[in-house]
């Protein structure tokens, strides 16, 4: 009987665990571009902290901090950049709270986190295109504020389902 003392598994592609943390830190550090700079230090700071502590969900801080601050700017084509960020930020902070630090992670395991992002990112950031490209339109005598809130949630719930059925398809 003989044993073979090399035995290799064949996992793909991974990556260190530590470079999904620091993902998370580097797509912070995009809020330069779109706050000012005291609130885009905060922003990068609590995101730093989300990663090292996942648990304290300062990431989701962080977004908070985003959103707020970018309540006072207006409202320009720098608003599809913080849709990607604030996104990208929460799936990534969700990830950061389900994986331990060490270790590596196979590639293709973010397959499904990048795809259920996708099946978000791709229709909200097509609403926030007509949202500015109606925002120069005389519409507002043409619609209700009431139209618009129905047609907004009914465009949420219209996304959600579809997450729901994708899932479910799985």
């Amino acid at each position: 009987m003989t044993r073979d003392r090399d035995v290799r598994i064949a996992v793909g592609r991974t990556v260190p665990l530590w470079t999904l943390r620091a993902a998370g830190v580097v797509v912070s550090a995009a809020s330069f571009f779109l706050i000012p700079v005291p609130y885009a230090i905060l922003v990068v700071v609590l995101a730093a902290i989300g990663a090292v502590v996942p648990a304290t969900f300062t990431t989701w801080a962080a977004i908070a901090v985003l959103a707020l601050a970018q309540l006072g700017q207006p409202l320009d084509a720098r608003a599809s950049l913080f849709l990607v960020i604030v996104h990208l930020l929460h799936v990534i902070g969700g990830l950061q709270l389900a994986l331990p630090w060490t270790g590596r992670l196979q590639v293709r395991a973010l397959v499904s986190p990048a795809r259920r992002w996708l099946t978000l990112q791709v229709p909200a950031q097509v609403l926030l295109v007509l949202a500015l490209l109606a925002r120069g339109l005389p519409l507002h005598g043409l619609l209700p504020a009431g139209a618009v809130a129905v047609a907004t949630a009914v465009g949420i719930v219209a996304m959600v389902v579809l997450v729901r059925v994708l899932a479910a398809r799985r």
